[in-house]
């Protein structure tokens, strides 16, 4: 019988090897025409996830590159003001594992994404309102926050006073402080909030909006908003921890089904509300701040149509 059992043996691996799928890379991932829904577990085009801001049909919510953002779905007619990123070390500890180095991975970043760091800061009109929007760049080693991050958003903010902008919107996505930087990382904490708080004095509206997958020390940070928002009523990792390591800290106890939902949090009242699609944010941002500043569509287009410098020929000066 042992024979019997060692040509079964050798079939069997025969058909293994007949039919073995090796799991496609990172990078096959990345440039396949499809890819997977977590929510509806379908596989869609990218293509037409483009068409719809990365918004599927059954309302998950892909990362979006905050460029396409800004040009395709916030600035009027897509036209915006890059605000330059400081020149600020987001390694200050030379910090490495083993031989891979942090500072490596961080140019890599800026070489795919074409930003200096994970946080894009851009300034214009969005329906007629001046605003200077950040966006954080998922993409960008998960929108860890390093001092260079930091000084991107002073700048930013620096900008918004100098221009007496009418609002400041952060659309936040981020794993938290990069824990390359240790203190350095920690310490931009509080220089965010009290730059918050001038936004606040000069009367600057700032609105937060959360995408799924914002946690640690960037989340504790969002709270220095006038408002918080959900582009989405299932966007999850909106906690200071997640899931997973909310569960090892309470020694493996069943977490709520809903545990860092955005529906969750506006029925506990740690948002102000949630938008059914980023699709949104434009008219809902825009109508909120009119009326914070007491400004009607018609005035909003006064006031902008005023700004525009007009050259009047020598011959017609009086």
């Amino acid at each position: 019988m042992n024979w019997i059992l060692k040509v079964k043996t050798k079939f069997v691996e025969k058909v293994k090897q007949t039919f073995k799928r090796d799991r496609p890379s990172k990078a096959d991932q990345a440039s396949s025409a499809w890819i997977n829904c977590p929510g509806c577990n379908k596989m869609k085009l990218r293509d037409d996830l483009k068409k719809n801001f990365n918004v599927c049909e059954c309302s998950h919510h892909f990362d979006l590159d905050p460029k396409i953002l800004f040009t395709e779905l916030l600035f009027d007619d897509g036209e915006w003001e890059r605000i330059p990123c400081p020149p600020a070390d987001p390694d200050p500890l030379n910090f490495k594992i083993g031989e891979t180095k942090y500072i490596d991975k961080y140019n890599a970043n800026v070489k795919k994404t074409n930003q200096d760091s994970a946080i894009l800061a851009g300034l214009g009109k969005v329906n007629g309102l001046n605003i200077v929007a950040f966006g954080y760049n998922f993409a960008f080693g998960g929108s860890a926050m390093t001092p260079r991050e930091n000084e991107q958003l002073l700048s930013g903010i620096q900008k918004a006073l100098e221009e007496k902008v009418d609002g400041v919107i952060s659309i936040y996505q981020s794993g938290g402080m990069s824990v390359a930087t240790n203190i350095h990382g920690l310490s931009s904490m509080p220089k965010q909030m009290f730059a918050m708080r001038e936004l606040r004095k000069a009367g600057i509206v700032t609105i937060g909006i959360l995408e799924a997958k914002i946690t640690g020390g960037t989340f504790c940070n969002t709270y220095s908003n006038d408002f918080l928002f959900s582009t989405n009523p299932g966007n999850q990792s909106q906690l200071f921890a997640g899931k997973r390591v909310s569960a090892s800290v309470n020694k493996g106890q069943a977490l709520p089904e809903n545990f860092g939902v955005s529906s969750s949090l506006q029925e506990l009242g740690m948002i102000d509300g949630v938008f059914e699609s980023r699709i949104e944010i434009r008219e809902r941002i825009t109508s909120l701040i009119r009326v914070l500043l007491k400004k009607s569509e018609k005035e909003v287009k006064a006031e902008s149509t005023s700004n525009v410098k007009v050259d009047i020929p020598a011959s017609n000066a009086s």
